[in-house]
């Protein structure tokens, strides 16, 4: 039976309904830059006592500026958003503390920002408000007799790992352990396994949302059907905060892993590429893969280091196999880095891990629909040849798409994206040593880099790599299903309490 829609009251204190307390309220502050910037209505802090009040009505703690873990449950992943400081954070134990802390926020005018992972590639996951966050909540709990899978809203990539491993099971899933499991699947999910079993929000079978009204609210296939539908792919952070999820599983099989790397400047790597990319265009559904074009700086090319070719992912089949798919690229020239081994799921995947430290960079995408044509290669290397180089890295990267996500219909799930073969990012990476003319050259190259490649693309964008830059973001992210998340979004939160830069308007 649905769990039966729940309100939390604030105790001494009525909540303040009306369109001019909405009006007033927002959960994140619009996009942040390197300082972060106020996207919204400036505030006046609660004086100490609504904090003490805030405070008693959590089972989680409440942290302030003064406390001792306040820094550490502050830090983004993206540290351009770093100087963007809370007055609070809400640790939330369960439901009804994020309820609470939803209705404090409306009551008091307190702009908030919920976090899972805090991985947000524009800092939304960050405010001067109040804090939402749910890394108290990170419970995973498998179900052998359904195959299904549920995590609190909290969960990392890294305890949804451990579950499923002990399982001999699998989702579709990211490389980043410390990925917040909620964001990664509300944008849809992308992974190694997509090809073959589609994207991680098409296994996401019922979800529990806290709405702007301080409802509890089960989601599945007879329970709010609409707003299960826009949490596959709809972005975080539009609708409420979601507080678990279950998961459709599949068994774990065995698996080829692979690393291979091109740095040979002899033949070009425009050469290996050109070959490499419609190779794996052409490869079966079980092989998933990410290929970068890696920059070099100028002082790397000064000493005749050219655009490097990386390439990682999986097949679900043997070496031989492997080879076989690759066999045009290696035509033409033999990578000079090779590591493929034949594991089980769990160790392979332990092999492809990703787990680089906070950094600052800025990530911008589009989807393909099939390989880049010689033309667009020539763009591509000329572009990535004439980077101005930072402390960092560039690259121009692709992960494969197809298969099984395109054999769901656009309409199918709030994630429009069902044509692609390609999603192509351009990718930049600095320091916190790179100067301010540094990073402004480099900004602009990309930028330019990625107008240049658009004529190419679909003009689409994939809503998890988060772009604070782009033009019509609402057509690139949403696409034709627009227009229904924004009915969904005007019924569940009418005021907008829920509202950042990039965030779904009501109808």
């Amino acid at each position: 039976m649905a769990p039966v829609p729940q309100r939390t009251h604030l105790g001494r204190r009525r909540f303040l309904a009306g369109s001019a307390a909405l009006a007033l309220t927002g959960c994140r502050f619009g996009f942040p830059e390197e300082v972060a910037s106020s996207g919204q209505e400036a505030f006046a802090p609660p004086g100490e006592s609504a904090w003490r009040h805030l405070a008693a009505n959590l089972s989680g703690p409440l942290l302030r500026p003064h406390d001792f873990d306040f820094a550490k449950f502050n830090a983004p992943y993206n540290l351009r958003y770093a100087r963007t400081r809370p007055h609070g954070i809400a640790l939330c134990a369960t439901s009804k503390d994020v309820a609470t802390a939803i209705l404090w926020c409306r009551e008091l005018r307190v702009p908030f920002a919920a976090r899972s992972g805090g991985h947000s590639y524009a800092g939304y996951s960050t405010t001067r408000g109040l804090l939402i966050d749910l890394s108290m909540m990170r419970s995973a709990h498998f179900d052998p007799s359904t195959g299904g899978v549920r995590i609190g809203g909290g969960a990392r990539n890294q305890d949804l790992y451990d579950t499923l491993e002990r399982a001999n099971a699998a989702i579709t899933h990211g490389r980043c352990p410390s990925v917040g499991a909620a964001g990664f699947l509300l944008g849809g999910g992308i992974g190694f396994n997509m090809r073959e079993h589609g994207l991680a929000c098409d296994q996401l079978v019922a979800s529990e949302m806290v709405t702007a009204d301080g409802k509890i609210v089960a989601l599945g296939a007879t329970d709010n059907p609409d707003l299960l539908w826009a949490c596959r792919g709809g972005g975080g952070g539009n609708f409420g905060i979601n507080t678990a999820f279950t998961l459709q599983a599949f068994p774990a099989q065995p698996l080829t892993v692979f690393k291979l790397r091109w740095t040979a400047r002899s033949p070009a790597p425009e050469s290996v590429f050109a070959a490499l990319m419609p190779a794996l265009d052409r490869a079966p559904d079980g092989f998933g893969s990410r290929v970068s074009l890696g920059a070099a700086t100028p002082a790397e090319r000064s000493a005749g280091k050219d655009v490097t070719i990386s390439l990682i992912g999986q097949l679900t089949g043997n070496r031989k196999a492997l080879d076989e798919i690759l066999a045009a690229a290696y035509a033409v020239g033999r990578p000079q880095h090779i590591d493929i081994r034949e594991t089980g799921y769990w160790q392979g995947q332990k092999f492809l891990e990703e787990n680089d430290p906070p950094g600052y960079f800025q990530e911008r995408s589009t989807f393909l629909v099939r390989p880049l044509s010689a033309q667009a290669l020539g763009v591509a290397f000329e572009w990535l040849r004439h980077w101005p180089g930072t402390g960092a890295a560039a690259d121009l990267r692709f992960f494969q798409t197809g298969g099984r996500i395109n054999a769901v219909a656009p309409t199918a799930t709030a994630f429009v994206h069902r044509d692609s073969r390609w999603i192509m990012d351009v990718g930049l990476n600095w320091t916190a040593a790179d100067s301010p003319i540094v990073l402004r050259r480099n900004r602009e190259w990309q930028d330019a880099f990625y107008q240049a490649m658009l004529p190419f693309s679909t003009r689409g964008a994939y809503q998890n790599f988060v772009d604070p830059s782009l033009e019509n973001w609402q057509q690139a992210y949403y696409g034709s299903n627009l227009a229904r998340l924004r009915r969904i979004k005007s019924r569940v939160d009418p005021g907008g309490v829920f509202r950042f830069a990039q965030g779904i308007q009501p109808a």
